[in-house]
């Protein structure tokens, strides 16, 4: 069986859909595969997606996983840069990028996450992100893909914290 990377494996879920109001999923495996990674009823879904995608692809760090992922995009991003994972501001294939949502300037609570998919430059890439929309916002109904850009400034919309890089275990020096 060929090993998949994150963005191979979360391209397989393209086009998934949610019930209304985060109720769960239109397609029963795909909910069952989310409920096992601890999506509930009513919670923002693209940090559970996104962790069903990474531990699909690098099943031996499941476990590490289920500690590092959290409902919370922000949360998230802490637990993996106190863990220190490697964090940039440069977008790499098969790494996990977080948004902040901004609004006047200022960071809210609320964020995004998604895998990239593709590199097209130093400033633009493509993501596939669960609980997204036509619009490429953070609310949504979809696992899409998306073009995204890294913008030095955001005020209103989408500021990118950090692409954070999952090596597999096998390229991790002990």
């Amino acid at each position: 069986m060929a090993v998949k990377t994150p963005s191979e494996v979360a391209r397989q879920y393209i086009g998934q859909t949610e019930k209304p109001q985060n109720a769960g999923f239109t397609d029963a495996v795909f909910e069952d595969r989310m409920e096992k990674v601890g999506f509930q009823k009513g919670h923002a879904w693209c940090c559970y997606a996104a962790e069903l995608w990474f531990k699909e692809a690098i099943p031996e760090r499941a476990i590490e996983f289920d500690y590092l992922f959290s409902a919370s995009t922000l949360q998230t991003f802490r637990n993996f840069r106190d863990a220190a994972y490697p964090i940039g501001m440069v977008p790499r294939k098969d790494s996990l990028v977080i948004w902040q949502t901004m609004k006047g300037g200022l960071g809210q609570t609320t964020g995004h996450c998604g895998i990239v998919s593709e590199v097209i430059s130093t400033w633009e890439f493509k993501s596939i992100e669960g609980n997204t929309g036509d619009s490429k916002s953070r609310e949504g109904y979809i696992v899409a893909e998306h073009d995204r850009k890294v913008l030095a400034s955001v005020a209103n919309g989408l500021k990118i914290l950090g692409f954070v890089m999952i090596p597999p275990i096998s390229t991790l020096h002990v």
